[in-house]
């Protein structure tokens, strides 16, 4: 049984001061005591978000005109501190680095070119790869090795922390032919613990082995999800969200994944409370993230926006537009019918969130 993580960490922009303040939230509070017989569903309670735990501050224009963009990647790191690490970077590549179990910020590293804004990226072994939403060359951050290190910039840490470095990869093949037109990757995951799978819209599913650095094509089908989707050994499935609605799936990639078709996982008061905010309240769901905190249990959180018009008594219209995000914790087990995976839900916080533009929750 996996460790219970006490934190979840969640990183939303704050872009009326130029910041991206890191907030730590309790994991227990979306879930039940042990001894609580009777779940029933619980309706979406409204909540305060946490004091800032810590902020990032981007690297200013050269023009004076603000700060830069900072984008952030999925937890890695190695040994003892494994998924302990947030990396971060700005449109012009520079990279910064903070570990959650020391409470330390890393020397900054420089990427050996730019990711375009919202970048995508995953963990696989001791190894970080963030990709472009639309391809390009390929990177990827790695611990350095003694005997290796003329292939990208080099930040010595300290504390006994492995030294990483930024290291290119080549780019899928699709990318080098003369007609290609950048595309936004639809869905990506790994399989078999070293492979990366990337779906691309009107191109297929290519898969890039990390052992061999190769790339090869899997198929003309999609990846049928959202986003991202992570396997799950205990559940001997990849869990994420569908690719047209965003709600809870899973899926069997083992197989014949041409015919792979994401299994939506029922979660009923959950899907009435997201068709209630997206059909009457007019919310768009603008992101979604799956975190499983350990024993079993999950925490969803999804980014919301609404946009509406406001009428004051002059008769005049006023655009506005309110922005949340909604975290939900789930028990998950195999005892539904057949051995099915079965989702309780427990708890629901909206959390109102103030000139934000991104959020990411790890």
């Amino acid at each position: 049984m996996s460790k219970w993580r006490r934190y979840l960490y969640l990183v939303m922009d704050r872009f009326d001061k130029g910041i991206y303040p890191l907030r730590r939230i309790d994991s227990s509070s979306l879930f039940f005591p042990a001894n609580h017989l009777h779940i029933a569903p619980s309706k979406v309670e409204d909540a305060r978000l946490p004091q800032p735990y810590l902020s990032f501050t981007p690297t200013p224009c050269t023009d004076g005109t603000g700060s830069r963009n900072l984008d952030f990647f999925a937890l890695f790191g190695r040994g003892e501190r494994k998924k302990s690490l947030i990396a971060g970077s700005d449109e012009n590549g520079f990279t910064v680095m903070y570990d959650l179990h020391q409470r330390t910020v890393h020397n900054t590293l420089r990427l050996n070119e730019p990711k375009q804004i919202d970048p995508i990226s995953v963990s696989v072994g001791d190894a970080l790869y963030p990709k472009p939403p639309m391809e390009e060359d390929d990177l990827e951050l790695e611990p350095t090795e003694e005997d290796d290190d003329d292939l990208g910039p080099i930040a010595t840490e300290h504390d006994g922390i492995s030294d990483w470095r930024w290291r290119c990869l080549e780019p899928p093949p699709y990318v080098l032919e003369p007609d290609y037109n950048p595309t936004r990757i639809s869905a990506y995951t790994v399989v078999g613990g070293s492979s990366i799978w990337v779906s691309t819209p009107g191109i297929g599913t290519y898969s890039f082995d990390t052992v061999a650095g190769k790339w090869s094509k899997a198929g003309k089908w999609l990846l049928p999800f959202r986003g991202r989707a992570d396997y799950f050994p205990e559940y001997d499935s990849w869990l994420g969200f569908t690719a047209k609605s965003g709600l809870l799936c899973s899926l069997d990639l083992s197989r014949n994944a041409a015919s792979v078709r994401a299994k939506r996982l029922a979660v009923g008061s959950v899907l009435e409370e997201e068709e209630d905010m997206r059909e009457g309240g007019g919310c768009m769901l603008s992101d979604a993230y799956l975190v499983h905190v350990g024993s079993g249990k999950f925490r969803v959180a999804k980014f919301f926006r609404k946009e509406y018009n406001l009428v004051t008594k002059e008769c005049h219209v006023v655009p506005q537009l309110e922005e949340f995000v909604v975290f939900t914790g789930f028990v998950m087990d195999q005892d539904g019918p057949g051995g099915a995976l079965r989702v309780t839900k427990h708890k629901s916080r909206r959390y109102a969130t103030v000139a934000m533009t991104n959020g990411w929750v790890f």
